[in-house]
């Protein structure tokens, strides 16, 4: 609720601090004396002005400070989102300099006029004659509806039904394919997989491939060069290894009898007779173990061709075809389970679409089963308040594809004021007088806790009086019951009704604006100036005593 105001050098005020309090206040004084400038000041602290001509002495700064004692849970939770949330205050200041720059804060931080304006407009409802109310959006038309006939807890089941669906579909977003895309590209991934797991060997046996391929490919020269070997060591031209050694140990013999001392050379040819007919079986061993065999030849040479294929084809060496196998059965589990949530998702979603389109149509079935009562209810409490010729209606229209938080329904409220007008669009109607009155009779049946904590009338008795004024004047003070009312008025009727009273007065010396609480007499006095005029009869006095008690 709004708890306090400061004004400084604004339209006709010079500098003037008042305290507000629960329930319902009233503000009265002569016409001029700048009873809406009130209005007028917190609209512009909220940002719904332009700055322009409204400074009342260009060589000072403007200044305007509304504090409001804040309980509404939405409230709480867009302030402490925004990191604006102060222990239950919420100051907005504006403050506009010489140079008309205009700054506004928030509990002492910097915000934009749209922010400023979005909160400012959740904590207070305007009613006046120029004023944009709540009450002309479609969504608030809506939420009066709801409100009246109770689905709270259905709204909520729709509000978390598509939280969940829109979570969902950000995965599905994220994972940037569609169910035809996971299959497309796991069917490609399954015969890559099939394609390298038929040829792959690892790298150490690609190795051993390449040796056994090399030497069945050059067997026969194998063969050849080992007979050769044998051929140098045993053969039989006198030119053999085998044959210059033994002549070599015939002299070493005839040397080691003249001189004994040489027998450590004889030994040393005899240890290499033996090495040389020991190479002479590994060479000869070697040589028989040498395949030539065509067919092995074959396949391996065909097995080497499709590694060498597959290895160009992505773009690696052989030895790391093994590598390419096992990313790419990763890749493959990983597209599978991706493609076995995203299908689990989509099941998800489904079935919530399902219980929404459930609910949603509970919903608009409640709200049409449930909209003419209301229709007649504020329809009656009109004509109460003097709009006799009036009929409010309420229409609904229904897009069961819709899938919204607020169900398939678009809700409109339409009024007509006399017998000879169609049904409008409350946007339509021409007197703001009315609409306040419309509005306030909304709010008395329609007010939940998530409502603004206060709202401001201005000219809503205008062109009515006597019993309807009474009338117009409880309906003020039942609201009040229910959320902090101030009212701008210009009926005693429905000022005696308030349980505070200021009145607003204009400084003819400096010419600037006044706000006064009054007391008890006071209140008296100024109730019997509305009734009697400037001459304060007794007659007057008395009325005006009669009104408050």
């Amino acid at each position: 609720m709004l708890s306090n105001i400061y004004i400084k050098n604004f339209a006709i005020i010079d500098e003037i601090e008042i305290d507000f309090f629960e329930n319902m206040s009233v503000l009265t004084g002569e016409t001029g004396a700048g009873k809406s400038i009130l209005i007028d000041a917190i609209n512009v602290v909220f940002g719904n002005k332009q700055t322009k001509k409204i400074i009342r002495d260009e060589k000072k700064d403007t200044e305007i400070i509304c504090s409001f004692h804040i309980n509404n849970e939405n409230i709480i939770k867009i302030l402490e989102n925004k990191d604006l949330y102060s222990d239950s205050q919420c100051i907005f200041r504006r403050k506009i300099n010489t140079k008309n720059i205009s700054k506004i804060y928030i509990n002492d931080k910097p915000v934009n006029s749209n922010t400023a304006k979005h909160i400012g407009n959740m904590i207070i409802d305007i009613h006046g004659q120029h004023e944009n109310q709540l009450i002309l959006s479609s969504d608030e038309q809506r939420n009066r509806l709801d409100n009246y006939i109770n689905i709270s807890k259905e709204k909520e089941d729709i509000k978390d039904i598509l939280s969940k669906i829109n979570s969902l579909e950000k995965e599905l977003s994220d994972s940037n394919l569609s169910e035809n895309e996971y299959e497309d590209k796991i069917s490609l991934l399954d015969f890559e997989i099939n394609e390298l797991q038929d040829d792959t060997i690892d790298s150490e046996s690609y190795d051993k491939l390449s040796d056994e391929f090399n030497k069945l490919n050059n067997s026969e020269q194998l063969i050849n060069k080992t007979r050769e070997c044998l051929n140098i060591i045993e053969g039989d031209d006198g030119y053999s290894v085998n044959s210059q050694l033994s002549q070599l140990n015939k002299n070493l013999e005839d040397i080691v009898k003249i001189d004994d001392s040489s027998s450590e050379i004889l030994n040393q040819n005899i240890i290499i007779m033996d090495q040389v007919k020991a190479l002479s079986k590994m060479i000869e061993k070697y040589s028989n173990a040498i395949n030539m065999d065509p067919e092995k030849l074959e396949t391996i040479n065909n097995k080497i061709l499709s590694l060498n294929k597959l290895a160009r084809k992505y773009k690696v060496n052989e030895r790391d075809l093994s590598k390419i196998l096992n990313d790419k059965n990763s890749q493959l589990q990983i597209l599978k389970n991706n493609k076995e949530n995203f299908s689990k998702n989509k099941e998800e979603i489904n079935k919530l679409q399902e219980k929404y389109h459930k609910i949603a149509s509970k919903i608009s079935n409640t709200r049409k089963k449930n909209s003419k009562n209301l229709e007649n209810k504020i329809t009656n409490q009109l004509k109460d308040l003097g709009m006799n010729q009036c009929q409010f209606k309420i229409n609904i229209q229904t897009d069961e594809n819709l899938i919204k938080k607020d169900g398939y329904d678009k809700v409109s409220f339409l009024i007509k004021t006399n017998d000879k007008s169609k049904l409008m669009p409350l946007n339509e109607i021409a007197s703001g007088g009315e609409l306040s009155r419309l509005s306030l009779v909304i709010q008395l049946e329609t007010r939940s806790n998530d409502d603004c904590e206060t709202m401001i009338f201005d000219e809503i008795d205008t062109g009515i009086g006597g019993a309807t004024a009474e009338i117009l004047g409880q309906h003020l003070s039942n609201l009040a019951d229910k959320t902090q009312v101030l009212c701008v008025t210009h009926l005693a009727q429905v000022a005696a009704k308030s349980k505070h009273h200021y009145l607003v007065s204009k400084d003819k010396e400096i010419s600037s604006t006044r706000l006064e609480y009054l007391d008890n007499e006071m209140r008296v006095n100024e109730l019997a100036r509305m009734i009697g005029g400037v001459k304060l009869t007794d007659k007057a006095l008395q009325f005006a005593k009669e009104l408050i008690d």
